[in-house]
């Protein structure tokens, strides 16, 4: 830990200490809310690009690479501020993080992943109240079954628009338009550089205790603008997708709260009319308060996703996740997560031979513990762990991957909680808290 803990050099240090500078200087009706964030960090990984078994793989060069269990330096400064311009509900939000990654055997992978996010939350009297927020990230690319062991970096971008009119307090209007992007470095993955413009209009009631129904619907176009003719030909360059939905969140106690999501999609293909199809999008989550000591979540999913694989039109995934936070003293967290989800990978026809079917089924079982301890105010010990493993057994294809993190983690806030307020904790390495589906 010592080894990772110099890599906060003195250009970290600086960059903190200018954007505390900045955002405590900007003038605000009330108090602004600045948070100071660092962290280094040690891991171990055996599985970084996620070879299968007994696997070796190429990059694009076609080199041999030796599977081996990979230790990775971090370090992160991660800032925001919370700037109330003429009330706590109008108001600007700025957050943002800087990192580095040194792996000392894949050297290829080093890279600084980085995120920017900024939000502005109004409200024009007591009916009307939107936001207008912009973001976007880099990140290494999360590898698959090691046919890919070059470093390749994912690029998003994000903005919206929402409006909340409440002629009451039982019902409320929204309507947003959003556009997200996602591109990638190398030449490999570039067809799966997207654009996606959309809209959505939902109708919600809330009741007196705090429960709340919506109905409403979604437009999406997605385009894939840099593939050639050939990747258009099987995987089509733009569709359309409509989803009808069901929001519903019932307060059952102070201890109790469920929540849903029902979506029926009808995805439309702008030339392969062929691959049009319906699917379900479906979230069913619960979080049961034991105590003020325990928390359990629970999450059942059926839900479709994209997945960067040229063999791969869509993934639709069922599953569950078990989540507990038991706070063990004033100090001292632990975390336990579960996950079981069976995957249906739809293939591209033209890729699949006459003898197979045109799904491949996968399942991966998933297992996490995690950990903190403040020894002193403002100062955390985290220690974070997982252990994954997926069977295919249509071709008997068998993944194991393991992490274990220790880090040490410093935070700056002027007021209590407002690092929690920020979210800050999106920008972080989380191994046993990872959200199941990838989208």
């Amino acid at each position: 830990m010592k080894r990772t803990a110099t890599q906060f050099n003195s250009k970290y240090k600086k960059a903190g200490v200018a954007c505390l500078f900045v955002l405590s200087s900007w003038p605000a009706f009330a108090t602004t809310e600045l948070v100071l964030q660092l962290e280094t960090s040690l891991s171990r990984d055996t599985n970084p690009f996620r070879f299968y078994d007994d696997q070796v793989g190429g990059g694009r060069k076609q080199e041999q690479i030796q599977r081996l269990t990979e230790t990775v330096n971090a370090s992160d400064i991660r800032a925001g501020a919370i700037i109330p311009l003429l009330s706590d509900q109008t108001r600007l939000t700025l957050s943002g993080s800087l990192g580095n990654r040194h792996y000392k055997e894949y050297r290829q992978l080093d890279h600084q992943p980085g995120a920017a996010d900024a939000a502005f939350d109004w409200q024009a009297g007591k009916s009307v109240s939107g936001r207008v927020y912009a973001g976007k990230d880099k990140r290494l690319f999360e590898y698959i079954n090691g046919s890919l062991t070059e470093r390749d970096i994912a690029h998003s971008r994000r903005a919206g628009a929402d409006v909340r009119i409440k002629p009451d307090d039982d019902w409320m209007l929204s309507a947003s338009l959003f556009r997200n992007a996602l591109n990638y470095d190398l030449d490999l993955n570039q067809l799966y550089n997207f654009d996606e413009r959309g809209q959505q209009l939902g109708l919600r009631y809330m009741s007196p205790t705090g429960s709340s129904i919506e109905a409403g619907t979604r437009l999406s176009e997605t385009s894939f603008a840099d593939r050639t003719p050939a990747q258009v030909r099987d995987l089509d360059k733009k569709y359309k997708e409509t989803e009808l939905y069901l929001d519903g969140e019932w307060r059952y106690s102070i201890k109790t709260i469920t929540s849903a999501h029902l979506g029926l999609i009808r995805r439309r293909y702008d030339v392969l009319h062929e691959r049009d199809t319906r699917l379900f999008n479906a979230i069913w989550r619960g979080t049961y308060h034991y105590s003020t000591m325990l928390r359990l979540d629970l999450q059942l999913f059926d839900r479709p996703f994209t997945i960067v694989d040229p063999s791969i039109l869509y993934v639709v995934s069922k599953g569950a996740r078990v989540d507990a936070l038991w706070k063990w003293s004033d100090k001292t967290n632990v975390n336990f997560s579960a996950l079981l989800q069976n995957s249906d990978q739809e293939l591209i026809p033209r890729l699949v031979r006459p003898d197979n079917n045109f799904s491949r089924k996968e399942k991966l079982q998933r297992i996490g513990i995690g950990a903190s301890y403040q020894f002193e105010r403002g100062f955390r010990l985290l220690f974070d762990s997982f252990y994954e493993k997926t069977d295919r057994a249509a071709d008997d294809i068998k993944l194991r991957q393991g992490v274990v993190r220790l880090g040490i983690e410093y935070t700056f806030e002027n007021l209590p909680g407002s690092a929690a307020r920020l979210g800050l904790q999106r920008y972080q390495q989380s191994l046993s808290a990872t959200e199941p589906i990838r989208e």
